[in-house]
């Protein structure tokens, strides 16, 4: 190894190691809450945007929560907030929200720890993910995958195989990032979650591939697998590969995620 090369991974285990302390300062910091709600916010990656209530946007073609007609065209950068319950020193619930928040009378009440960086928010995040009961690990991950300057995608494939203590839940949610990092990588755009084909319009012929890509992956005993990791890695549409992707991370079958980490570790 390389003088140059034992200095950059050095810096990596140091960046590493300053995000992990951070983001146990913010465990902390909620922790010393004891019983209430706690409210933080931080940066968005590119490309998310939100109503500040239940509707998040990852792109054109990616919603999660809903939108109020209210709403209609109305889609805010950022930042990322996130209200955690906490009892007895431990966090209960979690609400993502992304944009500027909908006050409301019982907002007195709130601990607000203001803005945190962003890196140190997903390490956070992520340690909840891994760590905590079923419910919180899921709901987890939404504020970890959405800050910004992150690449959690390591973390997210730890998640998504642990069989042993993860929920069937958390590890589809960890899956489905991961399947939208590798779609990322596949095309091109590293690290940019907002799908590139977005503004395209969709041919009938690709709408029909997408068609043929979710019956594969409905055959029983993962018989549709092998078909499908050959159209993720081989079809030339990117949003058929995205669905492939997508359905090979909900199946639950290890093939998938050795897919995804081979696709990641790719430079």
């Amino acid at each position: 190894m390389t003088r140059l090369s034992i200095l950059a991974m050095t810096s990596v285990i140091a960046l590493t190691l300053s995000q992990s302390a951070r983001g146990q300062e913010i465990a902390q910091r909620v922790s010393a809450v004891r019983n209430g709600t706690v409210e933080l916010h931080f940066a968005s990656r590119p490309g998310v945007c939100g109503n500040g209530d239940d509707g998040i946007s990852v792109g054109r073609t990616m919603h999660v929560g809903r939108y109020s007609a209210d709403d209609a065209g109305y889609c805010e950068a950022g930042p990322v907030r996130a209200r955690l319950e906490v009892q007895d020193g431990v966090v209960r619930d979690i609400r993502t929200s992304v944009g500027q928040p909908r006050r409301r009378p019982s907002d007195r009440q709130v601990t607000d720890l203001g803005a945190v960086p962003a890196t140190a928010a997903a390490a956070y995040f992520l340690q909840l993910a891994r760590s905590a009961t079923s419910h919180v690990s899921n709901l987890a991950i939404m504020p970890a995958v959405l800050a910004d300057s992150t690449y959690p995608w390591r973390e997210l494939l730890a998640v998504a195989r642990d069989t042993a203590t993860r929920s069937r839940s958390t590890r589809n949610d960890a899956a489905l990032w991961l399947s939208r990092f590798a779609s990322a990588k596949m095309s091109g755009h590293v690290n940019d979650l907002s799908a590139p084909d977005d503004d395209e319009t969709v041919s009938d012929e690709s709408e029909a591939r997408t068609s043929a890509v979710f019956a594969l992956s409905q055959l029983r005993n993962h018989e549709g697998v092998p078909p499908l990791l050959e159209v993720a890695q081989t079809n030339r549409d990117a949003r058929v590969r995205r669905q492939a992707l997508f359905w090979l991370g909900q199946s639950g079958d290890r093939r998938g995620l050795d897919l995804f980490e081979r696709i990641l570790s790719n430079r």
